[in-house]
């Protein structure tokens, strides 16, 4: 696959200066630090034709029955989420109904419910979309779809057939976003090449997109790398969804770049990992508390300490059961609102 790096003569030609940074991260599905364990939250986790809400998701363990499932007429083969948690938004990347629904109120949804919102129509360019990034401080939305990645203006009110703002083409298959606001980069994995690309200014990049740094090679231990999150000492978290599956962490991810080895990895027969898909950090607990929707086992997968320890790291809590609506093969996305 074509990689394009970031060099001055390109940035000229696809690239405007002095885009807006906000103070503080969103990534695509949330940051690491600060606090302690709490007892509520909640989590979301979709299905073929339906997202579970899990309350008190931060000591939820076992064979729980969720709080709520979400169905609507409009739901089809959902894959990753992100909820915006001062609004108590969930954004959902509807990759059958090839759509973003948007639900307000999310933390109180339960059956049958028309999304608040949806971005859907000719006009989108939508194909086969499979995830989504927020910036709210600039209102834009992040959509990845295939090897492109669209752009949208007013996050928070967009509506219907709209057309994207910009489109950046990859070249790339891909396989998951995360957005950090603060430094205006946006991370895509890249499972057919085991490799994380990272594209700076971000809110302004069009037409092709200019990689600022990737990290690939032997020695990453990537292996079709799906879902990424990065933590409050700029540690990116890859989930490596082919074998050796694994959870890999990388230092420095605003400037990494080339074959650089992790810094931790967790794999191994106690990790209960078999295809780990979209991740999310906890940003109520330190040292990084993991949520892993793993697909092929149908599991929440949560790991304490997660900045902190390599190896073959047991999960703290598993989400397994009849009574939880998890089942194999059949789960790819997750959201946390630890705030509620």
């Amino acid at each position: 696959m074509k990689r394009f790096y970031a060099i001055l003569v390109f940035a000229t030609a696809f690239m405007v200066a002095g885009c807006a940074i906000s103070p503080r991260r969103l990534p695509g599905g949330g940051s690491g630090g600060g606090g302690t364990p709490g007892t509520g939250g909640e989590l979301y986790v979709s299905t073929p034709n339906s997202i579970l809400r899990f309350s008190n998701a931060e000591s939820s363990n076992g064979n729980v029955t969720p709080t709520a499932t979400i169905t609507s007429p409009t739901l089809s083969a959902p894959q990753h989420m992100i909820v915006d948690t001062n609004a108590d938004r969930l954004y959902v990347a509807n990759t059958g109904g090839k759509s973003i629904l948007i639900f307000d109120n999310a933390s109180t949804l339960t059956g049958s419910t028309l999304p608040t919102r949806a971005i859907s129509g000719s006009n989108t360019g939508f194909v086969n979309p499979i995830d989504v990034a927020v910036d709210t401080t600039n209102d834009l939305l992040y959509v990845a779809d295939g090897t492109t990645i669209f752009l949208f203006a007013s996050a928070s009110t967009i509506n219907g057939n709209v057309p994207p703002t910009s489109t950046i083409n990859m070249g790339i298959t891909i396989g998951g976003l995360l957005l950090d606001v603060t430094n205006n980069q946006l991370y895509v994995t890249d499972p057919a090449d085991n490799a994380v690309d990272r594209l700076d200014s971000a809110s302004t990049q069009t037409v092709v997109g200019i990689v600022g740094g990737a990290i690939a090679g032997a020695n990453t231990g990537l292996s079709q790398p799906r879902g990424v999150a990065l933590d409050t000492s700029n540690q990116l978290i890859v989930a490596n969804s082919a074998a050796p599956v694994s959870i890999t962490v990388y230092t420095n991810a605003s400037a990494a770049t080339g074959n650089i080895a992790p810094i931790a990895n967790i794999s191994g027969s106690s990790t209960n990992l078999q295809s780990p898909q979209q991740i999310v950090l906890n940003s109520n607990v330190l040292n990084g508390e993991l949520y892993v929707v793993d697909s092929v086992s149908g599991r929440v997968l949560i790991y304490t300490n997660i900045s902190t320890t390599t190896g073959n790291l047991a999960p703290a809590r598993i989400l397994f059961g009849s009574n939880t609506g998890l089942v194999g093969n059949q789960i790819n996305g997750i959201a946390l609102d630890p705030s509620r």
